[in-house]
């Protein structure tokens, strides 16, 4: 009896296996070798076009990698990485010269330099009375940022200053005000140095990024004098240039041509649609439109535009517009005004997509196979893009040597007269259910004996 038990219990781990199967390349309509110049650990190459044209699902969850055995490799997709450009502008800055000392600690002190929107830089000097007494020099500095376009982040100042005891060195505060008369502190000490003459120098502050209208310098050594001749503020603009988007027709769909009706799109691309742009059949072209959208036939109409577009001189599609991400499967466009322009001809829709990359790890012998467009296998297990290492090596997909591998059998889903996969999970469990069930009476039998 225990025999037989364990019989049925391996038939059906069988038959189960062999029904979950891992897929094989007959499973999918198309295929194409994928190249690499260098062995590595893992590859990455930017999705090819005919994959988006055959895939299934709007996840592209119908792709699959195969190694020289036959055998799927891991793979997943990959957003390519955002550049940044950094721009550093330099403006030049106005600076005012405080002899030291504060107001009221010497006689003769008065304000001078009136700043044309009536503010007061402090600047003090003797008055004709002390005309002959000795001048010290300037001790701190006031600088007038209010022309500065953009947040500061650094100051390059052209400074001279060493010490009686010879060291070019000066430690100095930089406090910020907004109207001279509260002050700040933004950097609590800095340090100015020069070693061997201009071998080895520091004359940039670095500040917190932000927009200043005046700052004040003040040493810390109470000897410097003189010191500033000249102050540079840079303000530095990082600007992030995303990937350029990859840009499809969506399909006519019935109605097309109808202006009062509006023109219907569908869209067939499986990726998320982040822009879109008309064609128009013109250049120098201006409309006055509406765009709608929805992810089913029987949702309702999300408003996604109204306004005017205008097709560029020398160009027939318009400037484009951001979306967001979205994954809206139909489209409606309504014209508002401007048909007259159009005589007749149609309108064209198109939504421009982020390029993916499709990554894979080298498990396996080559040459690995990029197998897609399936609607009998499952959803893939994508890895996550961190798990391909920091620098995979570059793969590229063999084009001209696309093949037929299951055709378009393969983009049919299997009849779902004959669900194997579901009747065998239900064996499994009523097999079990029953095995359960035996062992307990036999348990009750020996109990009562």
């Amino acid at each position: 009896m225990r025999g037989r038990r364990w019989f049925f219990v391996i038939a059906a781990i069988g038959v189960s296996v062999s029904a979950l199967a891992a897929p094989v390349p007959e499973d999918f309509a198309e295929g194409m070798p994928l190249v690499s110049m260098q062995p590595g650990s893992a590859y990455q190459l930017r999705l090819p076009e005919p994959v988006y044209a055959l895939s299934t699902r709007s996840d592209l969850g119908d792709i699959r990698v195969f190694n020289g055995d036959g055998q799927v490799v891991q793979h997943g997709f990959c957003t390519p990485p955002e550049q940044r450009r950094t721009h550093t502008k330099t403006y030049p800055v106005a600076i005012h010269g405080l002899p030291p000392g504060r107001p009221g600690e010497g006689p003769g002190m008065r304000l001078a330099i009136d700043t044309a929107d009536g503010l007061r830089v402090r600047r003090w000097q003797p008055s004709e009375s002390e005309a002959d007494a000795p001048v010290s020099g300037a001790f701190e500095y006031i600088l007038d940022t209010r022309e500065v376009d953009g947040p500061i982040t650094r100051l390059h100042l052209d400074w001279r200053w060493r010490s009686p005891e010879g060291r070019e060195e000066l430690p100095i505060r930089v406090d910020a005000s907004d109207d001279l008369k509260q002050w700040r502190t933004v950097v609590s000490r800095s340090t100015l140095l020069r070693v061997g003459g201009d071998a080895l120098e520091n004359a940039t502050v670095s500040l917190p990024e932000r927009d200043y209208r005046f700052l004040r310098l003040i040493p810390e050594d109470e000897r410097a004098r003189e010191w500033l001749q000249g102050v540079a503020a840079l303000t530095t603009r990082t600007e992030v240039e995303a990937a350029p988007l990859t840009w499809a027709a969506a399909e006519p769909r019935a109605g097309d041509g109808d202006p009062t009706a509006g023109y219907l799109f569908e869209r067939t691309r499986p990726a998320m649609a982040r822009q879109w742009r008309l064609r128009l059949p013109g250049p120098n072209r201006v409309l006055q439109v509406r765009l709608d959208s929805r992810a089913e036939q029987s949702a309702a109409w999300r408003s996604r535009f109204q306004g005017a577009v205008a097709s560029g001189r020398d160009a027939v599609v318009t400037d484009a517009h951001p979306i967001g991400a979205t994954d809206d499967r139909f489209w409606r466009l309504e014209i508002v005004s401007g048909t007259e322009a159009l005589a007749g001809a149609p309108v064209g829709l198109d939504l421009g997509y982020r390029p993916r990359r499709l990554g894979f790890l080298a498990q396996g012998e080559g040459p690995f196979l990029l197998a897609y467009g399936s609607g009998r296998v499952p959803p893939a297990q994508t890895l996550d893009c961190a798990a391909l290492g920091e620098h995979p090596l570059a793969a590229s997909a063999a084009l001209e040597e696309r093949r037929v591998l299951g055709g378009e059998a393969a983009l049919r889903p299997p009849p779902q007269s004959t669900p194997v996969r579901r009747l065998v999970l239900w064996g499994v469990l009523i097999l079990g259910a029953a095995l359960v069930a035996a062992m307990a009476i036999a348990l009750l039998a020996k109990l009562r004996d």
